[in-house]
């Protein structure tokens, strides 16, 4: 009979991390024990047998992580043939779970994302594919050269050009007439990564991407006349995400902001709305810039990762696909908050700057749409 609680093994798996991700020079066994006996204080008294067996357990980590740092430590005794040999293995970190995005770091916690071993050499130059993840709203791919400590240009610097094919096809002929289809080259965990992200653009009248199909990478690389190319397998891993259409409008002025569709995974919060200049004038600054902040029934706001957009042919309907980080639960209601950006009087084009040098909005409260998040599918 397991005698720890839930919150027990939470303990454990933040302590194993813990362990993996603390640097060298530090006493790890006397460190990490101290912090779970200092907590254990405000909890029970537990069998001391299952106190030895966590014991047993931290003492096994640690000694794994010891045996990783000392043959790391040994790389610098040996020879340089032997350790510039040892410093091409890759670094055991996924792209996603460091790159900064919660979504990504969701979707390597939770085994969502596939890992690849695939990679292209082409003049001394090798391009790998590492990982990618589909949850239906967007595709990121995490790619990867070998490290080299001469390196005066990241990977994204890099590379100059990056096509995308599905079973075949550009991924244009996927999206609306006339699309161009937005690929997003985004940091990865270091200047050896990055991750590519693109979005379907079903919203504003393309045609979705297939659950699983056969992508085909064509990178090219600054210096390297023929391009690289790779063959991604990709499937959709989410199905149980929430999909509210709601058609809630609010109008303003000669404005009317519409929410269409809401979907929430456990990667990305995708919102589409339209927004609509009823007197039929056309879009200029600053509604050519109009964006949308979401938040939680707590008043936390959502981080933007991308998106993309598209107009009418008269230049007054503007249709947006927004993506932001996932809620890190299903929150009851969510507020969208649309806001323009405030620019320069004297100088054309440029933004108006705050203290931390962001670019000053300004919330649009007549537009404000609340909404009610149920489970319904």
């Amino acid at each position: 009979m397991n005698t720890r609680s839930k919150q027990e093994d939470k303990e454990l798996e933040q302590l194993e991390r813990l362990i993996r991700e603390t640097p060298m020079k530090i006493d790890l066994v006397n460190r990490t024990m101290n912090k779970i006996e200092s907590t254990r204080y405000t909890k029970q008294p537990e069998s001391s047998r299952t106190s030895k067996k966590m014991r047993q357990r931290v003492m096994m980590i640690t000694a794994s992580a010891a045996m990783i740092f000392s043959f790391l430590f040994v790389t610098s005794l040996i020879s340089p043939t032997m350790a510039a040999t040892i410093k091409q293995v890759p670094v055991l970190s996924s792209i996603f779970k460091l790159a900064g995005d919660l979504g990504l770091q969701t979707a390597d916690e939770k085994g969502l994302s596939t890992k690849l071993h695939t990679s292209v050499t082409r003049d001394d130059f090798t391009l790998s594919v590492s990982e990618v993840v589909y949850d239906g709203t967007r595709i990121s791919i995490g790619i990867e050269r070998p490290h080299k400590e001469d390196a005066k240009e990241t990977l994204s610097d890099r590379i100059s050009n990056i096509e995308l094919f599905i079973n075949g096809n550009p991924i244009n002929s996927f999206g609306r007439e006339n699309s161009m289809n937005g690929i997003f080259l985004k940091p990865g965990k270091d200047n050896d990564s990055a991750i590519i992200e693109f979005l379907d653009e079903r919203n504003q009248g393309g045609r979705p991407f297939p659950e699983q199909f056969d992508l085909t990478l064509s990178t090219t690389i600054t210096g390297i006349q023929d391009p690289l190319i790779i063959d991604i397998p990709v499937k959709k891993v989410i199905h149980d995400y929430v999909t509210l259409q709601p058609n809630v409008s609010r109008n303003y002025d000669n404005i009317r902001f519409t929410v269409k569709k809401i979907e929430l995974s456990p990667i990305t919060t995708s919102i589409t709305t339209q927004v609509t200049l009823t007197d039929d004038s056309i879009f200029t600054l600053p509604l050519l810039t109009m964006g949308v902040d979401i938040f939680d029934e707590q008043g936390s706001k959502l981080k933007l990762i991308g998106g993309i957009g598209s107009k009418d042919t008269d230049g007054n309907i503007h249709i947006s696909d927004n993506q932001f980080q996932p809620f890190e639960s299903i929150p009851k209601t969510i507020t969208l908050k649309p806001y323009i950006y405030l620019f320069d009087e004297n100088e054309m084009g440029a933004f108006q700057m705050d203290e931390n040098n962001e670019p000053k909005i300004q919330y649009i409260p007549e537009l404000e749409v609340t909404l009610p998040i149920n489970l319904q599918k």
